[in-house]
Formats: structure tokens, sequence, C-alpha cells
């Protein structure tokens, strides 16, 4: 396998051989990571190609002082996936301020793939807040900050997810188990 620094440095240089081969080695997991906010692959495949064209605009702000490589990506793109959600903000109408408890996770111990599946039954605007949640560990306030909605509609969109992912939980755990 090529070297990373190498990557990095002919993706600086606007190495177009380079890029495509810096996109491929992370494709899989940045795809994984826009599938947790869009249920099309279109609009993934769009976040992922608009996170990634940031990476190369801003490779030269890369400092491996500060971290791995691979995590400044990864927020890069998740970024870009915030902004889509932002920009195209989901119709979110409902208003829920009343604390409610967020300390089971429906999604713990999940396969991938079974994942996704539960995550498309959720609603457009429902599903990255979920997935903030539950998969990258943002609490109801920064995930308020990242999507410019208040904290109560964080709660209730935590609230939608668990009460529409819980039927389909003891249905596939009363077949399976």
């Amino acid at each position: 396998m090529e070297d990373l620094q190498t990557l990095i440095k002919q993706c600086a240089a606007n190495n177009r051989r380079g890029q495509e081969r810096l996109y491929l080695l992370y494709y899989p997991a940045l795809f994984a990571l826009c599938k947790k906010f869009f249920a099309h692959d279109h609009d993934a495949l769009e976040v992922l190609n608009n996170g990634m064209l940031k990476v190369y605009k801003n490779i030269h702000g890369y400092d491996h002082k500060k971290g791995d490589f691979f995590n400044w990506v990864y927020t890069v793109v998740r970024n870009a996936a915030l902004d889509k959600l932002k920009t195209h903000r989901y119709a979110v109408t409902k208003e829920l301020n009343e604390a409610i408890p967020v300390k089971d996770n429906p999604l713990e111990g999940l396969e991938w793939a079974d994942i996704y599946t539960l995550l498309d039954v959720l609603a457009p605007a429902t599903r990255p807040v979920c997935s903030l949640f539950y998969l990258e560990g943002f609490s109801i306030h920064e995930i308020s900050a990242l999507l410019g909605i208040s904290a109560g509609t964080v709660k209730w969109h935590l609230s939608e997810a668990r009460s529409k992912l819980k039927p389909v939980l003891k249905k596939h755990y009363s077949q399976h188990g």
C-alpha cells in the first residue's frame, strides 16, 4: 500500500491520481458515515464527494500534531453532512421540551447492516439526530447547536426514534431470539 504521507503530499499538490487513491482508500468508511445521515445512496454520495472536495481544498490545514489524518478527514466529511442537513433543513414541526430518558441505546450491539436497515424506518429529520446521538456520541446540546434546532426538538426526535425502532427490534428479536 502506498504511504499515506505520499498521498497527502500528492493531494496538496492537486495531483488528481493521488486524490483518487485517497478517495478510494477512505471511501468505504466515509460512505458508511454518510449513510448514517441519509437514507438514499445519492444523498450520501453527494455529501461524501462534497466533503472530499473540502478535504482536498483544505489539506494544507491538516496538522499531524493535532491528530490522525483519517480522523480529520472523517470530521470534514461529517461536517459536510451536517451542512447539507442545515441547508436543506428537513421539516421539523414538533417540539417537546420535557426531559425524556435518553440512556437506552436501541442501536447498541447491532451489526452495521442492521443499523442501516433500522435507520431507514426513521423520518429524514429524525435519522441524523439519532445517528449523531447514538452512533457519534454527541450530546443533546451539541446536536442542537450543530443542526440549529432546539434541545426540545432533539429530544423529540430521540423519543420518536425509540418509538419507531422499538417495535422493529421487538419483532426482529422475537423471531431470532
